[in-house]
């Protein structure tokens, strides 16, 4: 009689078994559904947080550049569309998204109700309500929706500047930062013997190399050496204006030069030179009366279609006229061949073509200006320097629930 008990008791509990496997498979199948669906949506995160930041990034440089912010915003939306289209994002689709494109004065403040283009401009581009497909996470009614954001904007003046032009100017010649004032003009380059601060023989030029070729294209835009703000630099005695001028002239769609091509060293966007040049006049005083200056190169140039100093079709860049000079202390300058320490590196925009030759005595004229965009460099200590070559760089999201 127990023995028939005990049976009948297993028999029982094999049907409870039964029940209980199957509400285990039930939940190792619905965890590994939703393990799925929880992979899938952080591997678009992932996608999704590369797009953004590329086009905060891409939008900043639009700006500092001196596009306008509907051009930056513009841009924005077209690299989030390329993205889209790259290769291994073919699921990506911001067609039912919301996306938001924000300019600031303070990488910290969305929206900025005090905004103005004429200071740092701060770029954020969010996007939210982006859709995903889901899997398994549709049998219980939960959306899969995820969002990101980036802001990006200048960076703090750069220590170490690379691809800069090989001249050299001497700190302190007015009361402005580093001794310079934005939107006055300077000799980059002399062309003719003075009692210049660099001393007998030097025409401000750095040692960058020999040979006439070997200067052209360095002044075009190929030279490497790098710049760093506190260390020294060697003079380079001697005139050379034949070969400066024509590395300069590049950048004002003029070739030449041997060995000097549209394809190597693209034009500026713009070339457009003052009806009156700049002169150079024998108390060392300058004289210009035109009155066309960088502001106006950045009111005209990006829309300059159809202008015959325009060089948009045939492949030129923008800010190509703006050139990045070491500024020196040069006390304790003897002339020939010396050491300078770099007090800070300097943005100059070139007014207008460099001479080529000897005839007119002038000097490569620029305009100081406070600050301008490279695509390469170093942070560190600057020294101080609150003006000078910056890079776009990107910035904690204030308004990103991220952590």
């Amino acid at each position: 009689m127990a023995y028939k008990n005990s049976y009948l008791c297993r028999k029982k509990q094999r049907g409870l078994v039964l029940v209980l496997v199957t509400a285990a498979m039930a939940a190792l199948v619905g965890i590994g559904a939703f393990a799925v669906d929880v992979n899938h949506a952080l591997m678009n995160q992932t996608r999704l947080q590369n797009s953004v930041d590329a086009a905060a990034l891409a939008a900043a440089v639009v700006v500092a550049n001196g596009g306008s912010t509907a051009s930056a915003a513009t841009i924005a939306n077209s690299t989030l569309t390329q993205m889209a289209g790259a290769s291994g994002n073919s699921e990506m689709d911001f067609s039912s998204a919301t996306i938001n494109v924000q300019f600031s004065n303070d990488p910290t403040t969305f929206p900025d109700g005090s905004f103005s283009a004429a200071n740092d401009v701060f770029v954020r581009v969010s996007v939210s309500d982006y859709d995903l497909n889901a899997y398994f996470l549709d049998l219980f009614t939960v959306d899969k929706e995820i969002a990101s954001s980036a802001v990006a904007g200048p960076s703090a003046p750069l220590s170490v500047v690379c691809n800069l032009v090989p001249m050299a100017v001497c700190s302190g010649p007015d009361g402005g930062v580093n001794g310079y004032n934005a939107g006055s003009l300077y000799p980059l380059k002399l062309s003719q013997p003075s009692d210049a601060s660099m001393g007998p023989g030097n025409f401000q030029l750095l040692d960058f190399g020999s040979g006439a070729s070997t200067i052209r294209q360095a002044l075009a835009g190929n030279y490497s050496g790098c710049v760093t703000v506190g260390e020294t630099v060697t003079t380079k005695p001697g005139n050379n204006v034949g070969p400066v001028g024509q590395g300069l002239n590049t950048r004002f769609d003029v070739y030449s030069g041997g060995g000097l091509t549209a394809d190597d060293f693209p034009s500026d966007i713009y070339v457009k030179e003052p009806d009156t040049p700049a002169v150079l006049e024998n108390d060392d005083s300058i004289t210009y009366t035109d009155g066309w200056s960088y502001s106006d190169y950045i009111a005209e140039a990006p829309g300059c279609e159809g202008d015959s100093n325009c060089r948009i079709s045939s492949g030129g860049k923008i800010n190509r006229r703006v050139v990045q000079v070491p500024i020196v202390d040069c006390s304790g300058a003897s002339g020939g061949t010396t050491s300078l320490t770099v007090e800070a590196i300097g943005c100059f925009f070139l007014l207008q073509q460099a001479p080529t030759n000897n005839g007119s005595k002038q000097p490569v004229f620029g305009e100081y200006i406070e600050q301008c965009y490279v695509p390469n460099g170093a942070f560190g200590n600057s020294g101080g320097q609150t003006e000078g070559p910056f890079r776009v760089v990107l910035y904690d999201d204030p308004l990103s629930t991220r952590s």
